[in-house]
């Protein structure tokens, strides 16, 4: 059985994650993707980011072991090349930094993220009322979560999360080995 290779995918909320993992799984014969907030029900959080982001950030309080389980399982049955992980925590987390082979960063401004989870979260037909307490929210404690990047220090590529998908999957696929 041979280990496929595994790419990660890591940016802040609204840094364009899962667009390009999708992109990226679409341009790889024989892969298979992974979506942390596909595995919501199995996700451990701290209770409070903030208070969380204060005593030091520790990331193993975050968890994923169902995603961890089905990348075993897929890896497992050995019918992937490649395994695409859309997974914010990169090999910073010990539940996937022994599998990860190439661990590329978003760098994405953090106005181009609050703007993207707006479109994504806030539909045109919703109420102002949740934006409103999202933003201010961010404005007092969410924003010193996304300053925190830790996880660039530790990947091999690091792009420029405002370049359009198809240049990034691009960098990405000639990163790849042969």
């Amino acid at each position: 059985m041979r280990k496929p290779f595994i790419v990660a995918i890591n940016a802040v909320s609204g840094g364009g994650k899962t667009a390009l993992a999708q992109l990226l799984h679409r341009s790889l014969p024989e892969s298979a993707l992974f979506c942390f907030d596909d595995f919501e029900a199995t996700n451990n959080y701290p209770s409070n980011f903030f208070e969380w982001h204060q005593r030091g950030g520790n990331l193993e309080e975050f968890d994923c072991p169902g995603m961890r389980a089905a990348v075993d399982e897929a890896i497992r049955q050995g019918k992937n090349k490649y395994i695409v992980l859309d997974y914010p925590l990169g090999r910073e987390h010990s539940r996937f930094s022994d599998l990860i082979d190439l661990s590329v960063w978003l760098d994405t401004p953090l106005d181009v993220a609050m703007a993207r989870r707006i479109l994504r979260d806030y539909p045109a037909s919703s109420l102002l009322g949740p934006l409103r307490e999202d933003l201010n929210e961010y404005l007092v404690r969410g924003r010193l979560l996304y300053l925190d990047s830790r996880h660039r220090a530790t990947c091999d590529l690091n792009l420029d999360g405002t370049k359009a998908l198809e240049e990034l999957k691009n960098l990405i696929l000639a990163a790849l080995p042969a």
